[in-house]
């Protein structure tokens, strides 16, 4: 099934009717209320959501529209959440696999982007709590190691990166953890911590836990990729895993703004001679 595209319409106020921009207006409301939540919209709710305005029209027209009052008043679009190339469940057979991961599906999901220019954007300062400050820092963090990586970092490494960069405590109260991270915890803890931590990005689709035994980086279309909901998976042996850019990620990281998390952070400043080094890095030309 080929993948379904929500095209932008220029559509008029004046051409609006009552139920359409009625059911517009519902689908902007859910659409910051997911974004608040760190939740990606889905097709069902944007569904839900229509069946009392039976006059709005098509899905595509009502989510269009929305996206034109959401590009006029705040800066935001409505865009489809990256899906995986290929899915794989361990363990199953691989040929079903395959079969399976070469149909590209219908979206079902989507995020809100900015459509700011560089320099409004990172002028923009966002309410957060602590928390989501202390979360949104060290998913910046863990996602700039895996950029300049190529985009693909072993799971061995990652783990042990994390144990260094000690994960928010914030994270261990989010996920119900007993343990603070501390220096006064043991080894095994600093690395159950260390994975936990792993596996909270990968439940909100910032990383993606992916099998390296195809060869190759993220890049390459050959490689298999499981996103896990499960937080124990991200601690399910080492050997021929690595971690990538999840869907979130990809939405919310734009290589330009990366470049500059990277400069700001290594206290460099992001010149045009900085950023074709960092795309070496990266794997591809960043502009």
């Amino acid at each position: 099934m080929a993948q379904e595209a929500v095209e932008l319409v220029s559509i008029s106020r004046g051409d609006v009717s009552q139920e359409l921009e009625r059911a517009a207006i519902k689908f902007v409301r859910y659409a910051l209320a997911c974004q608040a939540s760190k939740k990606p919209m889905r097709r069902e709710v944007f569904r839900d959501l229509i069946k009392t305005d039976s006059g709005a029209g098509k899905f595509t027209n009502v989510l269009a529209y929305a996206n034109s009052l959401l590009n006029k008043d705040f800066g935001l679009e409505i865009v489809p959440l990256p899906v995986h190339e290929k899915q794989l469940v361990y363990g199953e057979n691989t040929q079903n696999t395959q079969q399976t991961s070469s149909k590209v599906s219908t979206v079902n999901k989507w995020v809100l982007q900015s459509i700011l220019p560089d320099d409004a954007r990172t002028q923009l300062e966002i309410e957060q709590d602590n928390d989501e400050r202390q979360v949104s820092g060290f998913a910046a963090t863990v996602l700039s190691l895996v950029f300049v990586n190529n985009m693909s970092v072993p799971a061995d490494q990652l783990v042990l990166f994390v144990r260094k960069l000690g994960p928010p405590e914030c994270i261990h109260s989010l996920q119900g953890s007993k343990d603070a991270y501390s220096e006064g915890m043991s080894e095994s803890q600093l690395e159950s911590a260390a994975r936990e931590a792993i596996a909270y990005l990968v439940s909100l689709g910032y990383l993606d836990k992916v099998s390296a035994s195809s060869g190759g980086s993220a890049n390459g279309s050959a490689m298999e990729t499981q996103a896990t909901q499960r937080a124990n998976d991200a601690g399910d042996g080492d050997a021929g895993i690595e971690y990538v850019w999840g869907p979130m990620a990809k939405t919310r990281f734009q290589p330009m703004d990366m470049a500059r998390f990277v400069a700001a952070v290594t206290g460099q400043e992001c010149t045009a001679e900085f950023v074709k080094t960092i795309s070496r890095a990266y794997g591809k030309r960043i502009e």
